[in-house]
């Protein structure tokens, strides 16, 4: 697995690690569940903030430096998580990790721009997702492994030691301006062969205020959807009596992302974009309306499955086109504000909507999805038929 594989894994293995070590955390700390979710909410709130900085200095610097030196604050902060002495330090630790992690994205996005055509680079998105898919089924066995042995510190640690060799294994020094394209970095992914198609000229750069305009929109469509009704599953089950079926709920949605991502890998060599995205928010739309309809866990495990499905073929296409909508100068700020734009929208839906969870307003809350979800479905199209032919 490639140090860019690694660094993705990693950075969703610590997302992922803190949900089954929250009891351990509050009776470690004397302190209430909610206290230390805090810590969960300031992840995402760091990360979200950080990403347009971590892109510029992509775009700047190269994706070597902006990479190097984010892992080293994500490591430094985990180390701080593993020796952490209360809760207080806990959501400043925590903030710092969603900081330094958030380096990835815009920078494995300008070092996937050295790919050719856009088939290429989609089926490398689709396998880093699938790596990272991966990562979150295997955060729970760590957390349980390190409860096992009576403390949730080691968990971090692991997370630490890991980021730390991940870094000595990027082979990009900082002062290196980033690869020019047509090329593969040395630290990059592994080669992937180019698909018997005749490769289609990228469209000219838009206006920059339209640019980014349809970056930071689609970016918070998407998160409002693909991130924020996979996030309800869990205090939906909760809500209706089925709390123990919440981390069934997450490992069906886990496999969804992690299957349609395997299939994808030949569906991007064959299919046009806008067919990814129909396909994508087609069985995002489906997976909501059954939520709305039929309540019940059974039916929750379906809708997660087809979420994660809708992820793998909308996230990963919106990632390969997105950025072509800026010139490459701009393609790493361009893949930071799309994510950012996502996971802030999706920390405000989460905040909005619980309360009707829990007033049992269910269907009010998924059918509001799947409209949502059917209107982001058709931009990405209208956007797809008038740039991505």
């Amino acid at each position: 697995m490639s140090a860019l594989r690694w660094a993705a894994a990693l950075g969703n293995a610590d997302w992922h690690l803190c949900a089954p070590l929250l009891v351990a955390l509050a009776a470690a700390w004397h302190t209430d569940i909610a206290t230390v979710t805090t810590g969960v909410a300031a992840y995402s709130l760091g990360q979200g903030l950080a990403l347009p900085l971590w892109g510029w200095l992509a775009d700047r610097y190269g994706p070597g430096c902006s990479l190097r030196t984010g892992l080293v604050v994500a490591a430094a902060a985990s180390v701080g998580s593993a020796l952490c002495p209360g809760p207080g330090w806990w959501v400043a630790l925590r903030t710092a990790a969603g900081a330094g992690f958030a380096t990835v994205t815009p920078s494995v996005s300008l070092y996937f721009e050295t790919l050719r055509p856009a088939p290429a680079r989609q089926r490398a998105f689709a396998a880093l997702t699938t790596v990272t898919a991966a990562s979150a089924l295997a955060s729970p066995l760590l957390a349980d492994t390190a409860l096992s042995i009576g403390s949730w510190r080691p968990a971090f640690a692991v997370i630490a030691l890991l980021t730390v060799v991940t870094v000595w294994r990027i082979g990009a020094a900082c002062p290196h301006p980033p690869p020019a394209r047509g090329t593969a970095p040395a630290s990059g992914p592994d080669p992937e062969p180019l698909p018997a198609t005749r490769a289609r000229p990228d469209p000219a750069p838009l206006p920059a205020a339209y640019a980014y305009a349809t970056v930071l929109g689609l970016g918070a469509a998407e998160g409002t959807v693909m991130l924020g009704l996979p996030s309800l599953l869990a205090p939906a089950l909760a809500t209706t009596g089925a709390a123990t079926a919440t981390s069934a709920v997450l490992v069906s949605y886990a496999l969804g992302v992690l299957g349609s991502t395997l299939v994808l890998r030949r569906h991007a060599r064959l299919w046009r974009p806008a067919r990814l995205l129909a396909t994508g928010g087609t069985l995002g739309a489906g997976g909501a309306v059954l939520a709305a309809l039929v309540p019940g866990a059974a039916v929750l495990m379906v809708c997660a499955a087809l979420l994660g499905t809708a992820w793998g073929y909308l996230h990963t296409t919106l990632q390969t086109w997105l950025p072509r909508l800026f010139p490459p100068s701009a393609r790493a700020r361009a893949a930071s504000l799309f994510s950012a734009a996502a996971i802030l929208a999706s920390s405000a839906t989460v905040a909005v909507t619980t309360s009707l969870l829990q007033e049992g307003r269910h269907t009010v809350v998924f059918a509001t999805g799947a409209a949502l979800c059917a209107a982001l479905t058709c931009w990405t199209l209208l956007v797809a038929r008038r740039r991505w032919r």
